[in-house]
């Protein structure tokens, strides 16, 4: 049963009251989190702040090795992680590093310690980004993928955060277009069929010019379609022998190709050369 100082203590870190109950019956995860709340109180005083308790939460839940969990907590304790992506950061590189003692300067280099992004330079990567797809996005306005921007501007940025990169992309793209009209509601056609018939096209095509080589790897369907291009007007022939009689019936020679095809009592020869 939960009780009113765990409860406090996981709420005092940001969590509702439904969340702090349902880790509470989690007892491995409780104990992590409540030894990492403790040391950075130990640290923080008696407040921490909703933005730095959930990175504590984030961090018992995802650590496997708890052996660095002390020493991960100690940085966000002290601000010098303080974003969800330089926490990811630090958990993979403790992952990819189990051995002691820990390259603290190789781990703050990897982890952005120290690195501040300010909104200039956000404004600057995402201008940059914008100017290098200007025409692209003049054509297709909104219905350009704006994805791709943000991309850009966060691989420019590494550290730079998440929402104010796209707060700067929504902005520089209304200033860039004008707020959205109907037009722009409308989806790009999909290009999925086209690019289907085309290669049906092609495979047609193949089977035309290399003829007898190309049907050796394909089908008998894939032959038939390729082979058709070539057919001569249908037309009556003469039945084929007994040993011939198959609702389909079709013969391969080095030289030609057959097909015969049954209606009712009449056969029909369709050939190519």
């Amino acid at each position: 049963m939960a009780t009113p100082d765990s409860l406090a203590l996981f709420t005092g870190l940001g969590l509702s009251e439904n969340k702090a109950r349902e880790t509470l019956k989690n007892e491995a995860l409780s104990t992590q989190l409540r030894e990492a709340a403790t040391q950075a109180h130990q640290i923080l005083g008696s407040t921490i702040d909703k933005a730095t308790g959930v990175l504590l939460y984030d961090l018992v839940s995802r650590l496997r090795d708890t052996r660095r969990r002390s020493f991960l907590v100690s940085y966000i304790a002290n601000k010098k992680i303080h974003t969800g992506l330089q926490l990811s950061a630090a958990l993979e590189y403790v992952r990819s590093h189990p051995q002691d003692p820990i390259d603290t300067k190789d781990f703050e280099q990897e982890c952005g310690v120290g690195v501040v992004v300010t909104p200039e330079q956000i404004e600057e990567a995402v201008e940059s980004t914008i100017n290098k797809h200007q025409l692209q996005l003049l054509a297709e306005r909104y219905r350009f993928n704006m994805g791709l921007l943000m991309g850009e501007a966060r691989a420019a940025l590494r550290w730079a955060d998440g929402k104010m990169i796209k707060n700067e992309v929504d902005m520089q793209v209304l200033h860039l277009l004008g707020p959205k009209m109907e037009a722009d509601l409308v989806k790009k056609p999909k290009v999925a069929k086209a690019r289907l018939e085309e290669t049906d096209r092609k495979t047609a095509k193949d089977v035309v010019e290399k003829g007898e080589v190309a049907g050796q790897t394909l089908s008998l369907m894939e032959q038939l379609r390729g082979e058709a291009l070539k057919f001569h007007k249908p037309g009556t022939y003469a039945v084929p022998s007994r040993a011939q009689w198959n609702p389909a019936y079709w013969t391969r020679q080095s030289h030609q190709f057959q097909l015969w095809l049954c209606q009712g009592q009449q056969w029909y020869l369709f050939s190519a050369l």
